[in-house]
Order: C-alpha cells, then structure tokens, then sequence
C-alpha cells in the first residue's frame, strides 16, 4: 500500500513539474520572440499571447503563424482593448467584408400597435410611445383578413392607460374602407411612421453593442480598420442614430465585422 502512494506521489510531482515547465516556456516564448520596436509580428490564431518577428509555426499547436499589423498602427486606434488593423483583400472577401458610406437621412421610426375593431378600429399603443402619437397623424392599418392594407389618420386618443397591459386605446380611422366588411372583434395591425428629422445613420449590423459602448470599425485606407466608439440616439427602421464619434463621408464596415473585432481584441491586449 505504502508503495502504491510512493508511485503516485511521484507521478504527481512529474505532472506538476511539467505543467511549470509548459508555463514557463509558455511566458518565456510571449516576452522574448518580439523584438522591441520590430513591426512586423506574427501570431499564433489559437494562442494569441504567441508572438514572433518572422514568420513559422505556433511551438504548442504547430499552426501557422498570422502576420498582425505594423506597431503604429496599433497606436493609432486609442480605443482601449482595442488596436487598428490591416486585413488583406483576399480575407476581407472570405469574412464577407462590406463597406458603406456615413450619410444623413430622414430618421423614420415606426410605432407598432396590435388592435381590433370594435364597430370602430382601436390600436393598444404603449404608454412609453405614446409621446409619438398625434391627432390627425398618418396611420396605415393591415388587417390579415383580408390581406390588405389601409392608410388612415389617428382621430383621438384615449385617457387612460391599461393597467394591466400598460397601453392606451388610440382610435385609428382608415380611409376608403367599407365598414359593412369588418366583423366585430376582427384583428388589426396598426403602424404609425414618425418623422424625427435629419441626423447620421448607420445600418445596425455595423455597430458591434459591448454593454457599455458601442463600436464601428472606420475603414481608413483599402486595407486599414480602425475601431471607433460611436454615442447613438433613436433606433430606427434603417439603424442607428449617431450623435457622436463619426463625420459625414467616412466609411464603415455594414457587415463581417466579428473578424475585425476579434482581430483588434487579440492586437490590443497583446500589446496593452
């Protein structure tokens, strides 16, 4: 029995040496491969914290290494975490890399209500999109039905709101419609557009929203990424209103923006 627990003691000790061993080699191979001020580093895509000034194989996993961009790129960026990065063309074509240009337009967004007809439309509006609803406002009225659809005007708006559902009874008028079709309790879907103005928009699957900010990577040069911290105001139907962060005439990237991001992740904490 006393040999038993001698053997595995052992057998332990080897295991944990070598773990040391593993690590040490590990934190040896992040801190002395990378020439300071050389800037061309390469990097393992499974084992980030691998770096080198040349390029070759990762020594744990034997994958090629990936060049990352050149040291004053990196600077550049000034977004904490994050690092500005250099993406091939070939690759930017596989990620399914898209760009657009920042412009103004007409901020529309539509207040959706469920509603019925009660010898009369109605529309339940919540109580938080009730500041959007006006008298006289243009409504569009589809009714599954008959499959079609109806333009109308709001006629009043109810005093009180539902407890319960948290809505208020808004009475929508649809034109050129025969009563006589309608049956009672009948089901409708009521859209109200609403004109905010004029600002920047930006198409939603260009921003990345990480909980406490939200990014968009700027497209500098053909090959260039920088990530870029955007403050946004209304959601509407086309995306995103920016209030700050970007400038009419830049470009964006609208779509495979998850390489960018994780790319710029792994550069800005390598280099932190």
């Amino acid at each position: 029995m006393k040999t038993k627990n001698i053997i595995l003691i052992v057998i332990l000790a080897v295991i944990a040496l070598g773990i040391g061993v593993f690590i040490r080699q590990y934190n040896i191979l992040t801190e002395s491969s990378v020439k300071e001020g050389h800037h061309d580093i390469y990097y393992c895509p499974m084992h980030p914290k691998i770096l080198y000034d040349h390029p070759g194989r990762c020594p744990i996993c034997g994958m090629d290494l990936v060049k990352k961009i050149s040291a004053p790129l990196e600077q550049e960026s000034g977004l904490k975490g994050y690092a500005t990065i250099s993406v091939s063309v070939p690759r930017q074509q596989l990620a399914g890399v898209r760009t657009v240009v920042v412009d103004k337009k007409n901020i529309v967004k539509t207040i959706r209500a469920a509603g019925q007809y009660e010898g009369q439309v109605y529309a339940q509006v919540f109580e938080d999109d009730l500041e959007f609803i006006k008298v006289g406002q243009k409504a569009i009225v589809q009714v599954p039905a008959f499959h079609k659809t109806y333009e109308g005007y709001v006629f009043s708006i109810d005093s009180i709101v539902d407890q319960t559902s948290r809505t208020i009874r808004v009475h929508v008028v649809p034109r050129s419609v025969n009563q006589r079709q309608f049956k009672s309790n009948m089901f409708v879907n009521v859209e109200f557009p609403v004109n905010l103005g004029t600002a920047i928009i930006v198409p939603r699957e260009a921003v990345m929203d990480m909980g406490l900010r939200k990014i968009v990577f700027v497209c500098k040069t053909g090959n260039t990424f920088q990530p870029r911290e955007i403050q946004t105001g209304w959601e509407t139907d086309d995306g995103y209103e920016v209030q700050s962060g970007l400038k009419e005439g830049e470009r964006i990237v609208a779509s495979g923006n998850f390489l960018l991001d994780s790319e710029s992740r792994v550069e800005g904490e390598a280099h932190e």
